[in-house]
């Protein structure tokens, strides 16, 4: 099974949409949500073999819907790289993907 990696640009997305989620809805809300992207990127190590490809993005940049929010990644044998994790409303052809 593989280990995901995050990009920079992943890890701040999970802290803003973790403190968003904490002033909109409070904490165990914040916590349940959290725990569904948990289980999202434990699914991707058991199954990365690409997801819905987005045509505005390139194609080896599949996504992985979790609710309201989408999470961008590679995979290549032998590694798992998650992008970004953005709101299903972001214009995702304006996307900085970095590693």
């Amino acid at each position: 099974m593989l280990e995901a990696r995050f990009a920079n640009a992943a890890l701040n997305d999970l802290l803003e949409i973790d403190a968003y989620s904490v002033a909109k809805s409070g904490s165990e809300v914040a916590a349940t949500y959290t725990n569904g992207f948990t289980a999202a990127f434990q699914r991707l190590e058991q199954f990365p073999e690409p997801g819905a490809a987005r045509p505005e993005l390139s194609s080896d940049t599949p996504c992985l819907k979790q609710r309201q929010h989408r999470i961008l990644y590679r995979f290549m044998p032998g590694d798992l790289l998650i992008l970004r994790i953005v709101h299903h409303a972001m214009d995702l052809a304006r996307m900085q993907l970095t590693q």
